[in-house]
């Protein structure tokens, strides 16, 4: 009678551990970025069953959709946050204002725009600020987004731009006699538009 008891709990121990391993192993493939051979696992390890494989297929479709669905969003997130990082790091090596520059030597305004955009985004604005106007999306300096430009005059005639970094702040060569820095807009020196890149 022992040695029945025994065996009859060691086959549901066994039972229970394989299953539990089973299943252990099918959750841990699933998860597998290569989908075709984690359907080829997950079917040896479960049997071929309809229902497992619906269940790859959806896996596999809501990832795919996820991914088409964000990769314009994260391509434009990316590369505003790589120009907001390159200026705010230009913003701390003492880099001077020279008229006409564009190299860590020395940059005037439109010379840091374009010298940033082109390190970080692979986009050559042009050096001069209204060459990179017609480079934007123009909208209200209110609705600017980090790694967007800020110019100031009119359209057409402006004269100074900068990137905007996000909380109220921008990054600007300013004059002669200073060097690239962060700057808070102000009434005093308003801004008078944003554009977002193209």
């Amino acid at each position: 009678m022992n040695l029945k008891h025994s065996l009859l709990m060691l086959t549901a121990t066994v039972s229970l551990f394989g299953a539990t391993v089973t299943t252990a192993s099918a959750a841990t493939i699933q998860a597998l970025p290569n989908q075709e051979a984690t359907r080829a696992a997950h079917n040896a390890v479960e049997g071929s069953t309809d229902n497992s494989s619906e269940t790859a297929d959806t896996t596999q479709s809501t990832s795919s959709s996820a991914t088409v669905a964000n990769d314009g969003e994260t391509a434009t997130t990316s590369q505003a946050k790589a120009v907001v990082n390159l200026a705010k790091k230009l913003a701390t090596m003492n880099i001077p204002y020279v008229w006409g520059g564009e190299s860590l030597h020395g940059m005037d305004c439109s010379g840091l725009t374009d010298y940033v955009y082109a390190h970080a985004a692979n986009i050559h604005l042009g050096h001069y600020t209204v060459t990179q106007e017609g480079q934007v999306n123009r909208k209200p300096v209110s609705q600017a987004k980090p790694g967007d430009l800020l110019f100031w005059g009119s359209a057409g005639a402006t004269h100074h731009v900068a990137i905007y970094i996000g909380n109220n702040q921008f990054v600007a060569a300013p004059q002669p006699g200073q060097n690239v820095d962060v700057e808070t807009i102000s009434s005093y020196f308003m801004p008078s538009f944003a554009g977002t890149v193209k």
